[in-house]
């Protein structure tokens, strides 16, 4: 009998009504399921074998769970004598809000209907910081050893000494909650205050009188679409799928499912919201799975309830809205949105509001609670952290020797494998252990340059996860050079190194190229277009005067023999090579392709020409101007396609064959300008390109020699070239892939030709027709990427023809890379919401004043209404009619007093006035004496349909 079933046959020997939930997330499967019948022990076993979820019902299992939702609510139970009965997921994720918290499981008492008990008692603060929920009537709760989205390192587990701890001597029983839940007459602990008599029902009459005040504020939430409740913010992206209820599905970005989320309109469930997304539900703090359109246009935007409403034109009076906590994790995500948009000033201050938060926040072992990793038990009476808790990683300050280096502080960890240095403070680099070269990795053989030693990684915060990566400094030649050279000029490796592969390239003559794709090389030796460029493009991103200029002016100096050009017009750099027509060039020389046909645009011709700036804004504007076709003739020449123009007028042709030119492309960018080059993702444009970080680091190690120190290839028979570098087309010098690429390019080709045409990333269902774009970014192109990125480490190394160790080296340049791409797709995506909501603050400014001004002048015409049908009253009631909003109506439109569309508004007005009240149904009405009351008169008070809440 294994662990699981145990536990899953203890709950139910409790008497514990089990439900099926929905894998990884908190959502049951059965519609229905207050009234469902309660799952079989083999059912429940099989369910979580199959990696789904359980629950209890709680009604049906005369059970109620307090809620513990952070550490200092568990602190207070076990202060007032309650034993824990379950340790929850996110208790146990140290990078939850909701860390610490708990369930405690209780009966409910005899002669108490649990049905009958109010299920809305959530969220209660109580006096030591804590928050609690109280659940019960038509709730659940998640059961162990179910699992979550939100912190899918943990499970919902038994907490030692409870009625589910199944190690205990003798089993306990879940015990009866006590009276003063129920009673305020009874004493309660200290503490729990907030719970006195928390589960009396509410009279009927405070539920009508509730009832009467919010019905008209949701008929006017639920009268506003949906779409201007989204105010079209990205992450929530509709698709073409309908719920069962005829309702669209949203699927939230970065959600493993296409279905996040269900927004009703109208159907049988209502006009709210049901989140299915546990990834959904975590990033927008949301407690609960159904949520009104009011409440998650709040979570979605942030601001106030109020804020939210009157962005749609809805305005709320000043009632008082509750407070928020705030959290370290608050100011923290604050400082984020600062840093995106540059105001590094806002963010520090904010990193220092929640460094001195945390400070006065008490530790765990001050509180005393105990955390749960998978397979474990904790236990309630024994509050004491486990030592396999993230929590006790120990503190950089504390450990490790330190040394400074002008003022930054280095911190070494000599004693630690790589893998157990911690991640550096803000403020500090941390020296790493060398990385081995992995065993599988042959030595690079018969490199002509020389290998240099390789001091220990270097690397601050950001970097760290990369300095795994960094044995590829180690393994050739050619790129211990390029460390070597980094510490020296005092700046990072991966940036310098993405700085040099530019000009590497842009040594290698144009002829030189990747076999085709089919890796067949074509039998006739002559000119061919076949086969792909080595051609490179870079980005190096950093903020403002971190070091992005510093490694580009370090890669000028080690290999200062490059043409370089500005961003400009895509025809302007197209003209500074020879033209690839032969208008203008004899028969003869045309038939000898060794001679070069050289045109006669610009005063100095290259073959080789890189463009380079340190800024991308300079570069982007180029690619946005209207009409421009930069865009699309460098995407071509990355690949060493034919480009250019057929213009008429001969001297305007810019036209340039295949694989007669070399193009290379490196330009410095700050992170919060690259969102307008990943828009492009769908043309294939940020595909092109290496995305590496660059900045300053500290200056180690011997002096370099100015120029790189490395071996020159010689690509044509083993000797220099005498051959002129300008020309028309050349016999092609072939690059083939090493052996080791072979399997990558092989699924590359399978992928390619069973891609779907007409979706952004080659797939099949209806999520891949928009596709996600770290992916799309990332991986498109990636094989040619690192087949180019191969070819020119071997050039490093003296070599015409890569290795499997430059191909594996490649592959940890743009597997860092990856990584980089990932970091700023999410930060544009978060600008992008930014500024969403920026547009929606001011769109709602716009609306709120639009709103005041249409109330002012409905008021105005009402008044002016009103008094038209004061005199349209009279008139009736002298004819001895009853008066009708019907025809009251009819007599102002015939009458010549104007339009009946504020009739309406008069009568309500001349009713708060006491002037008029309806008698009997809603469009009957009589006129009041003066001071006198409406006899007669009825108030009908509208009650909604009851909802069942739901949650755990």
């Amino acid at each position: 009998m294994n662990a699981n079933r145990k536990l899953i046959a203890r709950m139910a020997e409790l008497g514990c009504h089990l439900m099926p939930l929905a894998p990884q997330i908190k959502h049951p499967i059965m519609e229905g399921w207050p009234l469902a019948l309660a799952t079989t022990v083999d059912d429940a076993i099989a369910h979580v074998d199959a990696k789904g979820n359980l629950g209890v019902n709680l009604a049906s299992s005369r059970l109620i769970v307090l809620d513990s939702e952070n550490l200092a609510a568990t602190q207070a139970v076990v202060d007032a004598g309650f034993t824990l009965t379950v340790i929850t997921a996110k208790s146990q994720d140290p990078t939850s809000h909701k860390r610490g918290g708990s369930h405690v499981w209780l009966r409910v008492p005899d002669g108490i209907e649990a049905r009958g008990l109010p299920s809305n008692r959530l969220q209660i603060p109580l006096a030591n910081g804590g928050m609690i929920d109280v659940l019960a009537g038509a709730r659940y709760v998640v059961a162990p050893p179910s699992r979550i989205d939100e912190a899918p390192n943990w499970m919902y587990a038994p907490c030692q000494g409870g009625p589910l701890d199944l190690f205990m001597p003798a089993l306990l029983d879940i015990p009866v909650a006590p009276s003063w839940l129920f009673d305020r007459s009874a004493a309660c602990p200290p503490g729990l205050e907030p719970l006195h008599g928390i589960l009396i029902p509410d009279p009927p009459r405070l539920k009508v009188e509730q009832d009467a005040r919010s019905i008209e504020l949701d008929n006017r939430v639920d009268s506003v679409p949906w779409d201007q409740w989204l105010a079209s913010d990205p992450r929530l992206i509709a698709l073409s799928q309908l719920d069962g209820c005829g309702c669209r599905i949203y699927h939230w970005i970065g959600a493993d499912n296409d279905k996040s989320a269900t927004l009703h309109d109208g159907c049988e469930q209502g006009y709210g919201a049901h989140i299915w997304s546990g990834t959904m539900q975590a990033a927008l703090n949301l407690d609960h799975d159904h949520i009104s359109r009011l409440n998650l246009a709040k979570a979605l935007h942030g601001g106030t309830i109020r804020e939210r409403a009157s962005a749609v034109g809805i305005e709320l009076g000043a009632e008082r809205e509750d407070l928020q906590t705030v959290r370290p994790s608050d100011y923290l995500r604050m400082a984020a949105d600062a840093s995106a948009t540059g105001d590094t000033r806002k963010a520090e201050m904010y990193r220092a509001a929640a460094r001195d938060l945390e400070s006065r926040l008490p530790t765990a072992q001050q509180r005393g609670i105990a955390y749960v990793v998978p397979g474990t038990v904790v236990g309630a009476n024994a509050l004491v952290p486990q030592t396999a808790s993230l929590a006790n990683e120990p503190d950089p300050e504390r450990a490790g020797v330190s040394r400074k280096a002008g003022k930054i502080t280095i911190r070494s960890f000599p004693d630690r494998e790589i893998g157990d240095v911690p991640v550096p403070a803000e403020d500090e680099f941390h020296e790493y252990p060398m990385p081995a070269v992995p065993e599988h990795i042959t030595p690079v053989q018969g490199a002509k340059t020389k290998m240099l030693p390789v001091l220990p990684p270097l690397a601050n915060r950001m970097d760290h996860d990369s300095v795994s990566r960094e044995w590829i400094f180690s393994a050739t030649p050619g790129l211990s050079h390029v460390a070597a050279a980094a510490d020296s000029h005092a700046v990072s490796r991966w940036g310098l190194l993405g700085a040099l592969l530019p000009r590497i390239a842009a040594l290698v003559p144009p002829t030189v190229r990747l076999t085709p794709a089919s890796r067949r090389i074509p039998s006739d030796p002559g000119p061919t277009t076949e086969g792909t460029s080595i051609n490179v493009y870079s980005v190096l991103v950093g903020p403002p005067g971190s070091g992005k200029t510093d490694t580009m002016s370090a890669a000028a100096a080690l290999i200062p023999d490059v043409r370089i050009v500005a961003p400009g017009t895509g025809e302007g750099v197209l003209k500074e090579f020879p033209r690839g027509d032969q208008d203008d060039v004899d028969a003869d020389a045309a038939e000898d392709y060794s001679q070069p046909a050289v045109g006669s645009v610009g005063e100095s011709l290259s073959d080789s020409v890189m463009m380079e700036s340190d800024e991308m804004d300079v570069f982007l504007g180029e690619l946005s101007r209207q009409g421009s076709r930069t865009s699309g003739w460098f995407r071509t020449m990355w690949m060493g396609g034919d480009v250019g123009n057929t213009a008429s007028d001969k001297d305007r042709r810019s036209a340039v064959k295949a694989h007669t030119y070399r193009f290379g492309i490196l330009l410095g960018a700050q992170p919060t300008t690259v969102a307008t080059l990943f828009d492009e993702s769908d043309k294939g444009t940020p595909q092109r390109f290496m995305w590496l970080t660059a900045h300053q680091t500290v200056q180690r190690g011997p002096e370099y020699p100015q120029r790189l120190a490395v071996a020159p290839v010689y690509w044509f028979g083993g000797r220099p070239s005498m051959i002129p570098t300008l020309g028309d087309a050349r016999p092609p010098v072939w690059i083939t892939p090493p052996a080791a690429a072979t399997e990558y390019m092989d699924a590359d080709r399978a992928r390619a030709a069973t891609a779907n045409p007409f979706s952004a990333n080659g797939g099949y269902s209806d999520g891949d027709l928009v596709g996600d774009k770290v992916e799309a970014i990332a991986d498109r192109h990636s094989v040619l990427q690192q087949l180019k990125i191969s070819a020119l480490l071997a050039a490093l190394d003296g070599l015409a023809q890569p290795q499997d160790v430059h191909w594996f080296c490649a592959g940890e340049v743009m597997a860092v890379r990856r990584r980089n791409i990932e970091a700023l797709v999410a930060l544009a995506e978060r600008l992008s919401i930014m500024e969403t909501r920026k547009r929606g603050q001011s769109l709602g400014l716009m609306q709120s004043h639009a709103k005041a001004a249409s109330e002012q002048e409905t008021h105005e015409r009402s008044k002016e209404t009103s008094a038209q049908v004061l005199w349209e009253f009279n008139e009736i009631m002298r004819e001895g009619r009853v008066v009708t909003r019907s025809e009251l109506c009819q007599r102002i439109e015939k009458n010549g007093w104007g339009t009946a569309a504020f009739v309406p508004d008069a009568l309500a007005l001349l009713m708060s006035e006491g002037i008029v009240a309806q008698t009997g149904d809603a469009n009957t009405y009589t006129l009041l004496s003066a001071g006198g009351d409406a006899e007669g008169a009825t108030v009908s008070v509208l009650h909604p349909p009851t909802i069942a809440s739901v949650g755990g």
